[in-house]
């Protein structure tokens, strides 16, 4: 499909749920639950009151967020709202106003992490002004209890959504899509947690008829490499989905099939409708809303650089301060500040910016191996090397492919080595 393949009129999800939840600690025991419970509520209560406090069309209000918000949020989800307030909770209007959080229930969330509902109650100077909805997810970075997701849903909207188990690994996702041409095949998606570094190698332009396209795309501030493959069937295209974005220092993967009706198929009327309803199918937002309540339990869980940042963050301790910097030094481009967690703006080319304000662009649109694959097949016509070890091919059919070399130097080695198949390969350094 030549164009941005639908989107659903779809939920605002029990979306950032999992963002960020962490299984470093202990899980919980019968005996801590009670005192953990309290911690929890404690936390959520405090942050309730904290919302009026913090104005989202101010031309401070990243600054307000850090000031109000710090004791109660995760890092991770702290910069996400100061680099894009709109995502934040708070006030809009002088009023009504979020005046606190009323908790209706506390709930056990995977290993040592809780799920919050309740709800905010909105105030003007009359009196009450109504309430909404409101999930929280809560989970403990050394002796604090920090929340690491916020999604304010309607009571619709939650019926919609469904909660799948299996495999170490926990996910929500909608039941049903709110679409009338379009239908699920292989649903719920298939979920995959998996080590390794974040890349995307885009489908160049000139071939995006093919039948198969990866593209790059930025969700709410976060990366996805989005692989679909696309096959025609008695009047209608399957398309095979498979969406990758690093999250806490993992690769996490979703994948599904979704049947898209040939809306040449239907009378003017119903063509018409059918049309309208894929330029409105924003698919991106609903994988990216199950993407954020995903979470995973101590077996599939690593000491992470980011989980390390993530521990040090929170504390007061000069030492945990001093870890934290040595920590920070290690992330030293985008690739390495993407799979630490901290947000990319919408610029092009993408740029992500550390706690610390230090900001990396994304260098890259390959990997490693697929640099190797295009030279050992006699596909580059020429190559250049940086000092920061970014190379670039220049193949033999116009595109480009830009990847980062393991060590300095490794291009020389492998081109030399290919050129008694290939020829000679030109090659400039910085």
């Amino acid at each position: 499909m030549n164009k941005k393949i639908l989107s659903i009129l779809l939920v605002a999800a029990l979306a950032a749920l999992g963002i960020g939840v962490y299984f470093w600690h202990q899980p919980n025991t019968k005996e801590s639950r009670p005192a953990d419970e309290a911690s929890v509520k404690t936390v959520v209560i405090n942050f309730g009151r904290a919302l009026k406090n913090v104005s989202l069309l101010s031309p401070t209000a990243a600054k307000d967020i850090e000031t109000n918000y710090k004791d109660f949020l995760d890092p991770a989800l702290l910069a996400q709202w100061k680099a894009d307030p709109s995502k934040a909770l708070g006030r809009l209007t002088s009023s009504p106003w979020p005046e606190s959080i009323e908790i209706a229930s506390i709930g056990g969330f995977g290993s040592g992490a809780y799920d919050v509902s309740g709800k905010i109650i909105d105030m003007a100077s009359t009196g009450m002004a109504g309430s909404r909805a409101i999930q929280i997810g809560v989970a403990k970075f050394k002796d604090r209890w920090l929340i690491t997701g916020v999604s304010v849903i309607s009571p619709e909207e939650k019926e919609l959504w469904k909660e799948r188990s299996e495999n170490n690994i926990s996910f929500q996702y909608p039941e049903k899509l709110t679409a009338e041409y379009i239908f699920t095949q292989e649903w719920p998606p298939t979920v995959k947690i998996e080590s390794g570094d974040f890349s995307c190698a885009p489908t160049p332009q000139e071939k995006s008829s093919m039948l198969e396209i990866t593209s790059q795309r930025l969700v709410d501030g976060r990366i996805y490499c989005v692989n679909v493959k696309n096959e025609g069937a008695a009047g209608s295209i399957y398309s095979s989905y498979v969406y990758t974005t690093p999250k806490k220092g993992k690769l996490v993967s979703i994948g599904f099939i979704l049947q898209y009706a040939n809306c040449a198929n239907y009378d003017k009327e119903q063509n018409q409708a059918c049309a309208r309803e894929r330029e409105a199918f924003d698919l991106d937002l609903t994988v990216d809303r199950i993407a954020q309540t995903i979470i995973w339990n101590q077996a599939l869980s690593e000491d992470t650089l980011a989980d390390q940042i993530s521990k040090c963050l929170v504390s007061s301790r000069s030492e945990d301060k001093e870890k934290c910097d040595r920590l920070l030094e290690q992330i030293t481009d985008f690739d390495s500040c993407v799979m630490a967690g901290f947000p990319i703006s919408k610029s092009n080319p993408p740029q992500c910016q550390t706690i610390d304000g230090k900001t990396f662009t994304q260098e890259t649109n390959s990997t490693w191996e697929q640099a190797l694959s295009a030279i050992n097949n006699c596909e580059v016509k020429k190559a250049f090397q940086t000092h920061g070890r970014i190379v670039t091919l220049t193949l033999k059919n116009g595109n480009k492919l830009i990847a980062k070399e393991p060590q300095i130097d490794d291009i020389i080695s492998i081109i030399a080595a290919a050129n008694p198949k290939c020829g000679n390969i030109p090659i400039a350094t910085e």
